[in-house]
């Protein structure tokens, strides 16, 4: 017989879903916090799984620097001394704002939901 075998995903919302509302309500009121932060976590891992978190980011590396010579601290590096800008890469600002975006969908949607509603043209 076949066991039906339970994704990550759904391992990682059942365990998110059993701290929150099976286990932290009965924690003391100073342990509840930990609690919340170990659930958030959890959902942020979660989201990471289900949408290859990093794949914006290579996919803006890639298109502004040689096969694998790109890196986050070198992009900053290259922004902050000017090598890299609108100037040099016209559509720079927007693919930035896409990275961001694709970054607060895992981290902190709620947050990408309020900003988005409060600036239309931002996504």
């Amino acid at each position: 017989m076949a066991r039906k075998q339970i994704s990550a995903e759904t391992l990682i919302e059942l365990a998110a879903r059993a701290l929150r509302e099976e286990l932290a309500p009965s924690l003391p009121p100073d342990k509840r916090y930990v609690a919340a932060m170990a659930a958030s976590a959890l959902d942020i891992a979660r989201r990471e799984i289900l949408t290859d978190g990093e794949s914006a980011q290579w996919a803006l590396l890639d298109k502004l620097y040689d096969d694998g010579e790109g890196s986050p601290r070198q992009l900053a590096a290259d922004i902050r001394s000017g090598k890299l800008s609108d100037k040099t890469h016209p559509d720079l600002a927007a693919s930035l704002r896409k990275l961001l975006v694709a970054e607060l969908e895992i981290r902190n949607p709620r947050f990408l939901k309020t900003a988005l509603a409060s600036t239309p043209d931002a996504r």
